[in-house]
């Protein structure tokens, strides 16, 4: 199945080469095999196949997954 393919069952489309997040780690999509998109995520030296519906496309500007958010819960009870 190719990427035209995986658009047309699934309605998403993503072209080789486009950056992605998926089980929040980022990458960039390096194909197609079978019925998923394989996603070469940073730091691997291998693709990985993965559920096109699991895959969202990364927006300019996101930088870091793994940083803490600037508001917390306890910053919302302390707030009241």
């Amino acid at each position: 199945m190719s990427l035209r393919d995986i658009r047309e069952r699934y309605g998403v489309s993503f072209e080789r080469g486009s950056r992605v997040i998926c089980g929040g780690r980022l990458g960039t999509v390096a194909g197609a095999s079978n019925s998923h998109i394989r996603i070469k995520f940073d730091g691997r030296q291998i693709s990985s196949p993965c559920d096109p519906l699991e895959v969202q496309p990364c927006h300019e500007g996101l930088t870091d997954l793994a940083a803490p958010q600037a508001t917390t819960v306890q910053d919302w009870h302390a707030a009241a």
